[in-house]
């Protein structure tokens, strides 16, 4: 697979209306929504999506080093043993990051300005789900070029300040995948604006080698 970086800036992400409405509370077993209720609410998670712009970046390096406590990404050392055990079958990592912009944050506040919670409620769950949606959507991408080459990436994805995996790992997205390009930015407490903003790190595995694994 290519080493440079591939920027994706227009994503077409279907609004995942189940995980939403999840988020939201609601439960098909135990709770009961009248049609028109439902109607209102699907009219303003596609109200929330007209706010979201879905853009994303990935690419794969190198792993140099690893011990059991840490892996060497490229010539980023990364202490977590956690991340460590999630990459011990990969010789290469995929670095990614997504996010749908800053309109629907702006949009969110001013619905809160205005004292609508329940629209900005629903704007929020539907933010969070369009956002995790688009990361999955380029992990997507990259399984279809892997599969090319009999390989494919862990099905699970670590985020730096998830586990063990500290925050301040952040910086190295911004430095490899130049996230300024897709309209994020990094504070210094290493929170990403916009808000609704995902990175995440997974491994690529052959695909042969993890099938006689789990045989």
């Amino acid at each position: 697979m290519d080493s440079a970086v591939k920027y994706f800036e227009n994503i077409w992400i279907e609004p995942p209306m189940d995980r939403i409405l999840y988020r939201l509370g609601y439960k098909k077993t135990k709770t009961k929504l009248e049609k028109d209720q439902k109607e209102q609410i699907e009219e303003l998670i596609w109200e929330g999506v007209s706010h979201c712009h879905p853009k994303g970046a990935f690419l794969i390096l190198p792993i140099t080093e690893r011990t059991c406590h840490s892996i060497t990404i490229g010539r980023h050392l990364v202490k977590s043993k956690s991340l460590a055990e999630l990459l011990k079958n990969s010789e290469t990592a995929a670095l990614m990051a997504s996010t749908i912009g800053d309109e629907m944050i702006h949009a969110i506040e001013d619905e809160i300005k205005k004292e609508n919670s329940v629209k900005a409620v629903i704007f929020d769950s539907t933010a969070s789900q369009m956002a995790d949606k688009t990361v999955a959507w380029v992990m997507d991408f990259i399984n279809k070029t892997l599969q090319k080459e009999g390989k494919a990436l862990t099905s699970m994805r670590y985020s730096p300040g998830y586990g063990d995996l500290d925050l301040r790992y952040q910086k190295i997205f911004f430095e490899e995948l130049k996230l300024e390009k897709l309209g994020i930015s990094l504070t210094k407490s290493y929170m990403m604006t916009p808000e609704k903003s995902v990175t995440a790190i997974c491994g690529v595995e052959n695909r042969i080698r993890r099938e006689e694994r789990n045989e």
